[in-house]
């Protein structure tokens, strides 16, 4: 009598190895950490927080390569970004602070909008970056081909005189310290959504907002 065999399969653990565990741990902690990213970034808020945050932690670094670099810095606020610039002593001009990527132009997100105050006085700001005399006559400048070095000396010193024109309202002195104190704010127009930041003459920058 012929018997029938049952093919014997091979034997798997029925639990889970400890790498496995750590994978699925970690994809679980990405996934949540992502959400939270998400959730937290949503409300008016968390959009003010977020930004002032941000130019908070970028004043410090900045005053800290100032001081680092023993060079005067200085800050150009409009009412949609800002942009650092550098003192150059032996031309008397400020120059813009390009190749940094941290202390790079910036815009904010909208509809956010800056106020900024110097000893308690509002400043006019320029809108963006497109309504600043010295950024159109460098950008004009820049396209412009000039052939002799008389005309070359001439546009050097109209980008100069344009620059003059809006000048950094908040240095960040080399000593450490600010040139004034200021107070800046970050809001959302038609809202009372709205966060401060001061700076301090020591070079403290120090958060607020309207609850404080």
């Amino acid at each position: 009598m012929q018997t029938s065999t049952t093919p014997r399969l091979p034997s798997y653990s029925k639990g889970f190895t400890l790498i496995e565990i750590l994978v699925v741990v970690i994809i679980i902690s990405i996934t949540i950490g992502m959400v939270v990213v998400n959730v937290s970034g949503n409300s008016d808020e968390d959009l003010v927080t977020e930004e002032i945050t941000r130019l908070q932690q970028i004043l410090r670094f900045a005053h800290e390569q100032a001081v680092i670099r023993a060079e005067e810095y200085g800050v150009i606020f409009y009412t949609t970004g800002y942009r650092f610039v550098r003192y150059l002593e032996d031309e008397d001009d400020w120059e813009p602070i390009v190749n940094d990527k941290l202390l790079r132009e910036r815009f904010l997100k909208e509809p956010l909008e800056i106020d900024l105050y110097i000893e308690q006085v509002p400043q006019d700001l320029f809108d963006s970056n497109k309504d600043d005399p010295a950024l159109k006559d460098d950008g004009e400048n820049k396209l412009a081909t000039i052939a002799s070095e008389d005309e070359s000396n001439i546009s050097k010193k109209t980008a100069a005189s344009a620059r003059k024109k809006n000048p950094p309202k908040v240095l960040l002195l080399s000593s450490s310290e600010l040139e004034t104190a200021f107070e800046l704010r970050i809001r959302i127009p038609g809202s009372n959504t709205e966060q401060f930041l001061e700076g301090h003459i020591q070079g403290e920058y120090e958060l607020s907002s309207n609850d404080d």
